[in-house]
């Protein structure tokens, strides 16, 4: 074991359980949110069974993941060797790449579409690639000019 020092597997442990109940969450909702009686249906053969009973499932075994990863002894995540471990696995980059996508969505129908996406893949070329500023300028114009093009006028989608 690794003396009470969290290990790489535990930290992976933790936040893959966190996000798999955060989904399962939202499915399960979702199923719920289908009326279980109807004229059509009753409970048992309701569309929303299913998966209400699949996304409990999922529910359930990333509780089992979470109190696994933070209860097993040497496995725990907290203090300052919980932080060690988080930037080994990589923790800012992928805390990085959800503030980039949570901006991604508050600005969206606030600012242009070609401009949001052109800003989305600069920030990332520049801080996951480390491509220097005018170099990762350019290819995110490329890309949001293809993005723009192809989706809006080759697909007919609508784009925000």
């Amino acid at each position: 074991m690794t003396e009470g020092r969290p290990t790489t597997a535990s930290l992976a442990d933790t936040a893959g359980a966190v996000v798999l109940a955060g989904v399962a969450l939202g499915f399960l909702k979702a199923a719920l949110d289908i009326p279980a009686d109807t004229a059509l249906w009753t409970w048992y053969d309701s569309p929303g069974l299913t998966p209400a009973l699949l996304a409990g499932g999922l529910l359930l075994q990333s509780l089992v993941l979470l109190a696994r990863s933070l209860l097993a002894p040497g496995r725990g995540i907290g203090g300052t060797a919980g932080l060690r471990g988080a930037r080994s696995w990589g923790a800012g980059r992928v805390l990085a790449a959800l503030a980039f996508c949570v901006a991604f969505v508050a600005l969206m129908g606030r600012v242009p579409f070609g401009v949001l996406v052109a800003a989305l893949v600069f920030a990332v070329t520049v801080a996951f690639r480390g491509t220097d500023a005018p170099r990762a300028a350019v290819l995110a114009v490329l890309t949001a000019i293809g993005v723009v093009l192809v989706f809006g006028r080759l697909f007919f989608v609508p784009l925000p």
